[in-house]
C-alpha cells in the first residue's frame, strides 16, 4: 500500500474507534452459497473459486454480508465494528470511472437493537468527521430518506 493510503486508513480507523467501534476481520473467501442472492443483479460479479476440499467458495464482494454471517455464527446481538479491506468484483474495469476488480472498502457497521435512527445519524456524523479530518475542503452530506431525517431531528431535540 502507498504511504498516503496508510495515513488515510489510520485516520479513518481513529474516527471509528472514537465512536466505540472494534475491528473485526472476516475471511477473504466465503462459501458461495452465503454470497449468492444477496446482491441481486450484481451477484453475477462475484468471483467463484473451488477449494481442494470440494467446497464452492467465492471472493468477498463486500464486507457487509461476511460480517452478517459472522454475527449470526457468533450470536452477536449488539456491536459497532469496522473493517477496511480489499473486496473483489468480476467486472470490466473502467479506471476512468473508478471501477476496479479489486479495491479497498471501508465499512463501519452498527448492528443490533438501538434507539430508532440513532445509528443512522451516527454514521452521517462519522462520514462528516472523516471528511473534515481528511482536509478535502468544504463538502455537503446530503440525505434523501425521510425516516433518517426524522431520526436526526428527533435525536437533536
Amino acid at each position: 500500500r502507498h504511504r498516503g493510503s496508510v495515513k488515510v486508513f489510520n485516520l479513518i480507523k481513529g474516527v471509528f474507534k472514537a465512536h466505540g467501534a472494534v475491528a473485526i476481520e472476516t475471511p477473504v473467501t466465503e462459501l458461495k452459497a452465503t454470497l449468492t442472492g444477496k446482491y441481486g443483479e450484481d451477484s453475477k460479479l462475484i468471483y467463484d473459486l473451488a477449494d481442494q476440499g470440494g467446497e464452492i467458495l467465492a471472493l468477498r464482494y463486500d464486507l457487509t454480508v461476511p460480517f452478517a454471517r459472522f454475527c449470526a455464527q457468533h450470536n452477536i446481538k449488539n456491536i459497532k465494528r469496522y473493517h477496511i479491506a480489499r473486496v473483489y468484483r468480476r467486472d470490466r474495469p473502467v479506471m476512468s470511472k473508478g471501477r476496479y476488480r479489486e479495491f479497498y472498502q471501508c465499512d463501519i457497521d452498527i448492528a443490533g437493537e438501538y434507539e430508532s435512527m440513532v445509528p443512522d445519524a451516527e454514521c452521517i456524523k462519522i462520514v462528516s468527521e472523516i471528511l473534515t479530518k481528511c482536509e478535502l475542503g468544504e463538502f455537503k452530506v446530503k440525505v434523501n430518506h425521510r425516516q433518517i431525517l426524522d431520526g436526526i431531528f428527533a435525536s437533536c431535540g
